[in-house]
């Protein structure tokens, strides 16, 4: 360590300084004619004061302190361990947790004393840990070796040893993740690369989605290895029954088929099916012979009312294009003959309505206290005085009951929903229609997806907008003729896509609320079965204020019926809830609370999934473990080789300390030991001077 004493002041700076600390300790002490102490004692006292006041001094001219230091940086190795189930599923697991981890042990307290050593673990997460419990369900390569790039730039990096099995299933291809690193990669291959006689389900296709009473597909592949001659059964459970079973004759050594099957969708909610493969065969890994698979079977189709004034050929073009999706429920009446529950739906399109001869004010009235969204067309027998008293968007000022021809024109700024150009450009050449004369008003809370474009001339009319009203959007057509637009779309393109899009993506912004619920529970939906299942909730008091100032309760079902009652934990300004890890399976929850007069209350489902990658195949993939070394000027160790480790590395020339020096500027006046010495100085020379008797 080196230091100097650097001062940013003329060198006569110094004079000036022990000349103050002369000058005051002498007038103190020399020519203070009260002194009576002895010429020793004054001496003495004049030295301490002296020395104070000249290091006080010394210290106005802000000196400061710059200390090089010498530092050892010595390489550093990073050890990663596999931390998967398949390290510990192939018949060698009681060596791996004993044997094989003393011997990193060993290695490592070898390793110590010339390096520094961290140990990671990694699997579907990577952690700094000396201990793995390969229990992870997935493995994944690169993300380890990506964190250990990031995480040890700049740093006197010396190797990188990973201990695994090969057998990579998540993430990018580890050799490719490591092709732009510049540290050497020692891999150590452990498990079995032979094949061994195994049956599996390799994979299954289904639909996450799907509706009630369908009927829908699924397929599953099998394959089977060094089990030629033996016979199996597929057998597929769902909605609390065996579905199906087929059975399975293995033909070859190598084996692989896929199977469909056919399943109707008897009951709604979230649902677990259950693959099974029955063998009497012996295999050497029978969890990959069971797989649970999850989807949603929907029965909340969204219910459309088409309330019409009188029969009209754009009815049959707007019904085609909205029975095209499964997620809507359309109902067609005419206003003389409805008389349903108008808060049965989730949307109404009224078309032509109000009339000149039906206004149903009482309708609209239900309406507008349901907050049921609505889309009004509009044409020539609509009473457009009443329609400007229901509608807040646009206000029409006419002059008599005369009509016009109007194209839309595509508002490019439009961002509601998202419109292909070119089906746009294509909606921009559609045939006019027929619109009311007259002026119109559009408030600044409207979004104008088209407008009027007239005898070629583009106004500023609205043919096609949105407006919000207290959180609902309400939607207008400003004119009659649709079916023409759909027959046009067919005739000059043998498709009614760009028609059945733009009614498509209308129908679904119509029928998005906003989340006005003072009550709500979230949830994931979908938990793995390896996590901690977390729920959280939220409550608003009647001014849309979180709280959390009352006990919210959790009521938990599993799919053989048993009830777990739990308690939520307020956080923040919501609610938590940790279920911790719980088995694979369908649950469903309702919660409820209550809020001063008010009770709340909440129910859905979640499920917990338990697929484990790892035991889908044992088969260590050794090349690829070969391949990262050898790309790396590495080697691929076997455990047998892993006491040699400490000696290979030890032989590469690369792997030596650094040495660098670190310079540190300090302010003489932030040294504790200058100011005590000061504060001693002083202090002893009061008491000298309080105890001989003097001033």
């Amino acid at each position: 360590m080196f230091t100097d004493l650097i001062i940013n002041t003329p060198w006569w700076f110094l004079l000036l300084v022990i000349l103050i600390g002369l000058v005051y300790s002498g007038m103190l002490y020399f020519k203070n004619k009260k002194n009576k102490l002895s010429k020793i004692l004054t001496t003495i006292l004049f030295v301490f004061r002296f020395i104070a006041v000249t290091v006080l001094a010394f210290l106005l001219l802000s000196p400061f302190i710059k200390t090089k230091s010498k530092h050892l940086e010595k390489p550093v190795i990073v050890i990663g361990i596999d931390n998967s189930r398949s390290m510990v599923l192939s018949k060698d697991s009681a060596a791996i947790r004993n044997s094989f981890m003393s011997q990193v042990n060993t290695i490592k307290e070898q390793l110590e004393e010339k390096y520094d050593v961290d140990t990671y673990v990694f699997g579907d997460h990577v952690q700094l840990s000396e201990e793995p419990q390969f229990d992870q369900e997935v493995t994944n390569y690169a993300d380890f070796i990506m964190k250990v790039k990031e995480d040890y730039a700049g740093m006197n990096f010396g190797a990188l040893v990973i201990a695994g099995d090969g057998i990579n299933n998540r993430g990018i291809d580890p050799v490719f993740a490591a092709s732009n690193i510049n540290f050497p990669i020692y891999t150590i291959a452990i498990g079995d690369t032979t094949t061994s006689k195994d049956l599996k389900i390799n994979d299954v296709r289904y639909n996450s989605i799907i509706y009630l009473a369908d009927d829908f597909p699924i397929e599953v592949n099998v394959s089977g290895k060094q089990l030629k001659g033996e016979t199996a059964v597929l057998k597929i459970y769902a909605f609390g029954k065996l579905q199906s079973r087929r059975n399975i004759n293995i033909s070859a050594d190598d084996f692989s088929r896929s199977y469909r099957f056919v399943i109707n969708a008897s009951a709604a909610g979230k649902q677990r099916m259950r693959i099974v493969l029955e063998t009497e065969a012996e295999e050497v890994n029978s969890e990959n012979n069971a797989r649970n698979v999850f989807f949603d079977v929907l029965d909340n189709r969204q219910k459309i009312l088409f309330l019409a004034n009188a029969p009209h050929p754009d009815i049959a073009a707007i019904r085609k294009s909205i029975e095209q999706n499964k997620n809507f429920e359309l109902d067609i009446t005419y206003a003389s003959n409805f008389k349903g529950v108008i808060d049965e739906y989730d949307l109404i399109i009224l078309h032509q309505l109000p009339s000149i001869r039906r206004p149903m004010r009482g309708l609209f009235q239900q309406i507008e206290d349901k907050e049921i969204p609505a889309l009004y067309v509009l044409g020539k027998q609509s009473n457009i005085a009443l329609f400007n008293q229901l509608y807040d968007g646009v206000e029409f000022r006419m002059a008599g009951r005369n009509f016009e021809e109007a194209q839309a024109e595509i508002n490019p700024n439009f961002t509601l929903f998202t419109f292909d150009e070119i089906l746009a450009s294509e909606i921009e050449k559609f045939p006019p229609l027929i619109v009311h004369l007259g002026n119109y008003q559009v408030r600044p809370s409207t979004s104008v997806f088209a407008s009027q474009r007239i005898s070629n001339l583009e106004t500023d009319y609205p043919l096609i907008a949105f407006s919000p009203i207290e959180g609902i959007k309400n939607g207008l057509i400003a004119g009659e003729g649709l079916w023409m637009w759909r027959m046009h779309n067919y005739l000059q393109l043998d498709n009614t896509k760009a028609f059945d899009t733009f009614i498509e993506k209308m129908v679904q912004l119509l029928l998005l609320r906003k989340d006005k619920r003072f009550f709500r529970v979230i949830t994931d939906g979908e938990y793995v079965g390896s996590r901690n299942v977390v729920v959280k909730a939220e409550l608003y008091n009647q001014s849309y204020e979180p709280v959390n100032i009352t006990d919210v309760n959790f009521t938990l079902n599993n799919e053989e019926g048993e009830s777990f009652n739990y308690l939520f934990s307020p956080v923040d300004r919501a609610y938590n809830l940790d279920l911790k890890r719980l088995p694979v399976g369908v649950y469903k929850y309702s919660a409820n609370t209550r809020l001063g007069t008010e009770t709340y209350r909440s129910r859905g489902e979640f499920v917990v999934t338990g697929e484990s990658l790892e035991s889908r195949t044992l088969q260590a993939n050794h090349a690829m473990l070969y391949r990262l070394a050898k790309q790396n000027d590495g080697e691929m160790l076997y455990p047998d080789e892993l006491l040699s480790l400490p000696d290979r590395l030890a032989e590469r020339e690369t792997l030596q300390s650094k040495i660098y020096y670190e310079e540190k500027y300090t302010g003489l006046f932030n040294l504790w030991w200058v100011i005590g010495l000061v504060i001693l100085l002083l202090s002893v020379e009061w008491f000298l001077r309080k105890y001989f008797g003097t001033y």
